[in-house]
C-alpha cells in the first residue's frame, strides 16, 4: 500500500513547478544543495516532488525527514521515519532523529526511549532536553555533562548546554561552552543564537546584532535569528531598521504573534494607540499566547479610555503571571483610572516591599494610597522620592564609571534607566547618552538625544559640540553642525575635544 503525502495547495503548486524540466535525480541533487545551504523550504519542495514519483526512494525520504525536523514539523518528520522503517532503511542516527521529533511533540518519555543505549553526543542532547521538558534539571545537567565528553558532533549540545548554564546563572561556564560550540563547522544555528544572547546579556548589543545577522546569513529561514535581530535593533532604538524587517516578515507570516507585537510596538513608540489597538484587536482570542502583545493591547485600551476591557485582560494575565511587574503596574493604573482605589492599592502594594521598585511603580502606589484616603499616603510619596533619588545616584555612578571604561552598552543601559525614572530632562544624562550611542554606531538615535539636550541647554559648550559633531557626522545638517561647534569653541577655547572636532569639520 502506497502512502501519499498530504499537501497544502501552495505546496502542491510548488511541486508542479519543481517537477518541470528536471529529472528526479537532478531534483534530489538540487535538494541536497539547498539543504546544505539551510534553505529548507526549497529542499522540501524538491524532495516531496521526488517522493511523489518514487515513494520508496530512501535517500529522499531520509533527507525530507531531516528537513522537516529543521522546519519544526515533527508530524511530517515522523511520517518520513515511519516510511523508512517500513522499508527497513532507517539511518544510523534514526534514534536521535526520532528523539528530536518526540521532543517537539512534548513526548519526553518517548524521546528518552528513542535514544536508549545511544552513547553519542547528539543522543545526550536529546536526553538533556527531554529532562528539561519534564522539569528535572538535575538529570538534564548530568546528561549535558556526559554529552560534552561523548563522541560525535556536539556543537548543538554545547550551545544548548551554554543556554542551560546561562539560565542557571553560571555565565562564565556558559561563555566557555558557547565558545566551543562556535568552533564547529558548519556552525549550528543554536550556537549563533546562544552567543548572541550572551552578548545581549552583557549589553554588547552591537556585537549581538552582528552575530544574529551572521546567523541569518547562514540560516536565512531562521525565525529565531530574525526575531533576535529585531529585538536587538529595537533595544538600540533603530526603529527605521526594524520597520521594513517586520513588515516583510509579517507579510510572509501573517499569523506570527511575535511579529505582530513588534509591528504594533512601533506604533506605540509613536503614541499611535488607536493603530496599536486596531492591529492587535483581530488577534484578541490568541493574544494570551504572547504576553508582551497582550499587555501592549491592554495598554492601548487603557490609553483609549477602554479601562474595563483593559482591566479584564490584565487581571487574567496577572493570575497567570503573578511576577510580571509590567502587568501589575498596568492593572493598578487601570484600576486607578476606573476609580477603584482600594483594588489599585491591593494590586500595587507588593511594590512597597521591593528594593528595586521603580519611581513609576512607587508613584502609582502613592497615588493609590492617596485616592483610597490612606493616612500613610504622604509617607509613601516620600518613600518613592527617596528611593528614586537613591537609585538615580547609584545609576549615575555606574554610568560615569562605564563611560570612563568605554563600556558604552552599560552606560547606555544606566542612562536610559535614569531617563525612565525621572522627567527625562537631565542635560548631562541626555548629552552623555548621545555620546555613548554614537560610539556603538547608533548615530541617528544619538542625534535625537543630542537635540533634546541642546533644546534644554542651548548655551552649553559640551552640548553644542555633541550636537554639532553628530549633525556633521550623520550628514543631516553639516552647515548647522559647523556653526554649533564654532560657537562651542568660542565658549570653551581650552577644550581640546571641541578644538579637535572643529579642526576635523573645517578640514572636511
Amino acid at each position: 500500500m502506497k502512502h501519499a503525502i498530504r499537501l497544502t495547495l501552495p505546496l502542491a503548486a510548488a511541486l508542479l513547478l519543481a517537477g518541470c524540466g528536471a529529472s528526479p535525480e537532478e531534483r534530489l541533487t538540487r535538494a541536497e544543495q539547498a539543504y546544505s545551504a539551510h534553505n529548507y523550504s526549497a529542499a522540501r519542495v524538491d524532495l516531496a516532488s521526488v517522493i511523489q514519483e518514487a515513494p520508496e526512494n530512501a535517500r529522499a525520504l531520509e533527507l525530507l525527514a531531516r528537513t522537516y525536523i529543521d522546519l519544526a514539523d515533527p508530524v511530517s518528520a515522523g511520517s518520513m521515519l515511519e516510511r523508512l522503517g517500513r522499508l527497513g532503511k532507517l539511518p544510523a542516527d534514526a534514534g536521535v532523529l526520532q528523539g528530536n521529533v518526540d521532543l517537539m511533540l512534548g513526548h519526553y518519555d518517548k524521546a528518552l526511549a528513542a535514544v536508549d543505549g545511544d552513547g553519542s553526543a547528539q543522543a545526550y542532547r536529546v536526553r538533556a532536553l527531554a529532562h528539561i521538558g519534564a522539569g528535572d534539571t538535575a538529570k538534564a545537567a548530568q546528561a549535558f555533562a556526559a554529552g560534552e565528553k561523548a563522541p560525535g558532533s556536539k556543537g548543538r549540545l554545547l550551545a544548548d548546554y551554554a543556554s542551560f548554564q546561562l539560565d542557571s546563572g553560571n555565565e562564565a561556564e556558559a561563555r566557555r561552552l558557547a565558545a566551543l560550540a562556535a568552533l564547529e563547522k558548519p556552525r549550528p544555528l543554536n550556537s549563533y543564537l546562544t552567543s548572541a544572547d550572551l552578548l545581549a546579556t552583557d549589553n554588547n548589543l552591537d556585537k549581538a546584532l552582528a552575530v544574529f545577522e551572521a546567523g541569518l546569513k547562514a540560516y536565512p529561514e531562521s525565525r529565531a535569528a530574525l526575531l533576535g535581530k529585531i529585538r536587538v535593533l529595537d533595544a538600540l532604538g533603530k526603529n527605521e531598521a526594524v520597520r521594513p524587517l517586520v513588515a516583510k516578515a509579517l507579510a510572509d507570516n501573517p499569523g506570527d504573534l511575535d511579529l505582530a507585537y513588534f509591528d504594533a510596538r512601533l506604533d506605540a513608540l509613536a503614541g499611535k494607540w488607536r493603530s496599536v489597538r486596531d492591529k492587535l484587536q483581530p488577534r484578541e482570542s490568541v493574544l494570551e499566547q504572547q504576553p508582551q502583545a497582550n499587555a501592549l493591547y491592554a495598554k492601548a485600551l487603557l490609553e483609549l479610555g477602554q479601562g474595563e476591557q483593559a482591566r479584564a485582560r490584565l487581571t487574567s494575565q496577572l493570575l497567570r503571571e503573578p511576577d510580571n511587574r509590567q502587568v501589575r503596574l498596568l492593572l493598578g493604573q487601570a484600576e486607578l483610572a476606573l476609580g477603584d482605589a482600594s483594588d489599585a492599592v491591593e494590586t500595587l502594594e507588593p511594590f512597597a516591599g521591593l528594593t528595586d521598585a521603580t519611581n513609576e511603580e512607587l508613584s502609582s502606589l502613592a497615588k493609590a494610597y492617596k485616592a483610597a484616603g490612606r493616612s500613610d499616603a504622604a509617607a509613601m510619596v516620600q518613600k518613592a522620592r527617596e528611593a528614586a533619588g537613591a537609585r538615580i545616584v547609584s545609576r549615575l555612578a555606574s554610568a560615569d564609571k562605564a563611560m570612563r571604561n568605554k563600556d558604552w552598552q552599560t552606560a547606555i543601559g544606566d542612562y536610559e534607566t535614569i531617563l525612565r525614572q525621572t522627567d527625562g530632562n537631565n542635560v548631562l544624562v541626555l548629552n552623555n547618552l548621545a555620546f555613548a550611542y554614537s560610539q556603538v554606531g547608533a548615530e541617528a538615535k544619538a542625534l535625537t538625544f543630542a537635540e533634546r539636550a541642546l533644546k534644554l541647554a542651548p548655551d552649553n559648550a559640551s552640548v553644542m559640540d555633541t550636537a554639532g559633531w553628530l549633525l556633521h557626522s550623520t550628514g543631516k545638517d553639516r552647515k548647522r553642525g559647523l556653526a554649533l561647534i564654532e560657537q562651542a569653541a568660542r565658549k570653551a577655547p581650552d577644550n581640546a575635544t571641541i578644538a579637535g572636532h572643529l579642526a576635523q569639520v573645517r578640514k572636511s
